[in-house]
């Protein structure tokens, strides 16, 4: 069995990420034929809360994976005197780690290989989201990555068309991931009285499951929903995720008082950050899911609606084009009056009966679409230890 290693080292900042990490490790250790054995490396500081759902596989805690600033002067002076990062390296090897994988990279010397995620190239389409210097940074960053990874791990064509404008040399040992979301829970019971109980909803709602990142652009929902409210009949929106946008720290407060003085605060409610195992409920309890982002690498919440069989209105970009949602409703990103008149149109075509009919079939489809991923994720790793043999 060949031992991958995951780092985690910033889950408090990074709840997208460790999403994505927990759906990926947990699709391989089902699968049948299963070659490989994840290890997730993470600081001694990483709360237990966060490894939750990381309980089959074994976890590693170390302080050289750490963000302070003792193992960021360790790793830095390894890299430049030995173009490796050589404890980490020596770590990887006391533990039988074979390969590195969606964790950056151990340096152009590094004997044990890694797989580096290039999840998407934001910075690079829309840099006007970000600090001139944070692009500059993020430039450095993912050249060194590219130039030094064994393997570079795409999640879209649209990011593949990207990473071929950034860096066409390297295009030969890009490899694309398409990863598929499970449903949290697919036995999970709770339904509308849990809702109604634990966060007051007590009416028909769209869930909006984006973090407060000024690209995702909620204020397209909330412009939507004070066009609706003019003719009496704006809905209620739900969202979650963490308030707060380092890039734009009052993105937030701003959003928020915009909705007030639009009049539709009541109609868009946020629940902040909730518990994993209440996002399931609130997917299969809305009406649709809505995600109305600029740019995506490529949208969990996207593939949550696909392995649910929810309805979900979503911005027209290329990558949710490509992600093909079978009851996708697309709208502009600058339309809020095509976002009022899908909202409009999908909550009027809702019925509960004809939810649990899709979802009954994007679950009997699941097992399959989750094998793929996870069949096509081992070979990725077959290859990088065949490479690095």
């Amino acid at each position: 069995m060949i031992r991958v290693g995951f780092v985690l080292a910033n889950s408090a900042s990074w709840t997208g990420g460790l999403i994505y990490l927990r759906n990926l490790i947990t699709t391989v250790m089902a699968l049948p034929d299963r070659q490989i054995e994840p290890v997730l490396i993470t600081t001694p500081e990483t709360p237990d809360a966060d490894l939750l759902g990381f309980e089959a596989i074994t976890v590693l805690r170390t302080p050289l994976v750490g963000q302070g600033r003792g193992p960021r002067v360790l790793r830095k002076a390894s890299a430049v005197l030995l173009g490796r990062n050589l404890p980490l390296e020596r770590f990887l090897r006391r533990n039988r780690i074979s390969v590195l994988s969606h964790s950056g990279i151990l340096g152009a010397k590094a004997t044990v290989p890694s797989i580096a995620w290039l999840p998407d190239f934001q910075h690079v389409r829309m840099p006007e989201f970000f600090q001139p210097a944070e692009v500059e940074a993020r430039d450095r960053g993912y050249a060194r990555i590219a130039a030094e990874a064994d393997l570079i791990l795409l999640s879209s064509e649209d990011a593949k068309r990207d990473l071929t404008k950034f860096a066409p040399e390297v295009l030969g040992k890009s490899r694309i991931l398409h990863f598929t979301a499970g449903m949290v829970r697919a036995d999970d019971a709770r339904g509308a009285p849990f809702l109604a109980e634990t966060y007051g909803l007590d009416r028909p709602f769209f869930y909006l499951p984006n973090q407060f990142w000024k690209h995702k652009n909620h204020g397209l929902v909330i412009d939507a929903l004070a066009l609706l409210a003019k003719d009496g009949d704006a809905p209620l929106v739900v969202s979650t995720g963490k308030a707060e946008d380092r890039r734009n720290p009052t993105y937030f407060t701003e959003l928020m008082a915009h909705a007030a003085a639009l009049g539709v605060g009541d109609n868009f409610r946020v629940l902040g950050l909730v518990p994993y195992d209440h996002l399931s409920v609130l997917s299969r309890e809305a009406v649709a899911l809505i995600n109305p982002s600029h740019f995506e690498g490529w949208s969990t919440t996207v593939e949550e609606a696909k392995s649910m069989g929810k309805a979900i209105i979503l911005s027209d970009i290329p990558v949710h084009r490509e992600q093909a949602p079978e009851r996708g409703v697309y709208v502009p990103t600058d339309d809020p009056a095509a976002m009022a008149t899908a909202m409009r149109s999908v909550l009027a075509g809702w019925s509960r009966a004809a939810d649990e009919v899709a979802m009954a079939a994007a679950t009997a489809a699941l097992p399959a679409r989750r094998r793929a991923f996870g069949e096509t994720y081992q070979r990725i790793v077959l290859e990088a230890v065949a490479r690095d043999a």
